[in-house]
């Protein structure tokens, strides 16, 4: 039997349609990120040796957003990852702003502001990782407001995408208004920008884990894979580095093992962010 990395190098990939932007795998897809965010240097450490391993033992695909700023005051660390998962498809690193700035906010901050804020974290990424990432996680900021319907609300928040897709993003959360940003890829063909993906994005475990907002976590996130599973929809798991790895009792990242394992036995494929999108990007060429 083929490897996943074998099967990621040589399988034809399934038919896609897309229509409206959406992006249908042949097989409902399961995408696994880390928000890779914490700058407490003492507590955090040994988090990436040991997602390092888990991933490898389990064959578990996982995006990394990492936050500018983490990687600054976290540089030793984040520069041992970099060289540990050097062209190893299981990892794949990406950005979450530089200093946790928001997208799409009725009050948010200028282009300007914005836009030093995604080359400065864009910058540190090309120092660290060797390459500049083209993917970006949207930060929730609870000061600028609410959130907009979409990047197509305003002016500015159209704006925005333009600035994103100038800076060479091809991927981001699905924000379009009229879509399913739990579930759904999309492209932004409505708004100029057929070349990006918005990729589903949901179950963040600051709710689930952290917080305990649904009783159980294990109870909780297993019903959502098999419900999510049963429809066929796409699902999208959002860990954070510290609710992963200082919240809780022992440091076996067993929620990671969990929701791979759950997710494999409901028929789900796993694969990163960036497969996601090199699937996509052959279907508009």
């Amino acid at each position: 039997m083929m490897t996943r990395r074998q099967f990621m190098n040589t399988a034809a990939l399934g038919a896609a349609a897309i229509g409206l932007g959406n992006f249908k795998p042949e097989k409902p897809q399961f995408i696994i990120r880390f928000d890779t965010e914490s700058r407490q240097r003492e507590e955090i450490k040994g988090f990436f040796e040991k997602v390092v391993s888990v991933q490898r033992t389990h064959d578990i695909p996982a995006s990394f957003f990492c936050l500018g700023a983490a990687i600054v005051k976290r540089e030793s660390e984040f520069r041992a990852f970099a060289r540990e998962i050097k062209e190893d498809p299981l990892f794949d690193p990406q950005d979450h702003s530089y200093s946790h700035v928001g997208l799409g906010y009725a009050e948010g901050k200028s282009i300007a502001v914005l836009r030093a804020d995604y080359e400065k974290s864009f910058s540190v990424h090309e120092e660290v990782f060797g390459k500049r990432p083209i993917g970006v996680s949207l930060c929730g900021t609870k000061v600028d407001g609410p959130h907009l319907a979409g990047f197509g609300a305003t002016e500015k928040s159209r704006a925005e995408l333009d600035m994103l897709a100038a800076l060479g993003v091809r991927m981001v959360n699905t924000f379009l208004s009229g879509h399913d940003s739990r579930h759904e890829f999309i492209d932004y063909s409505e708004l100029g920008h057929p070349e990006m993906m918005g990729f589903p994005s949901s179950n963040s475990d600051n709710g689930w884990v952290r917080g305990r907002k649904f009783g159980d976590p294990v109870e909780h996130i297993v019903s959502q894979i098999q419900e999510n599973a049963a429809s066929g929809k796409h699902m999208a798991i959002m860990f954070h580095d510290d609710t992963e790895w200082i919240d809780v009792d022992d440091k076996e990242l067993d929620m990671l093992k969990l929701v791979a394992d759950v997710a494999r036995e409901n028929g789900y494929e796993l694969s990163t962010h960036l497969e996601c999108y090199e699937r996509f990007k052959r279907r508009i060429a």
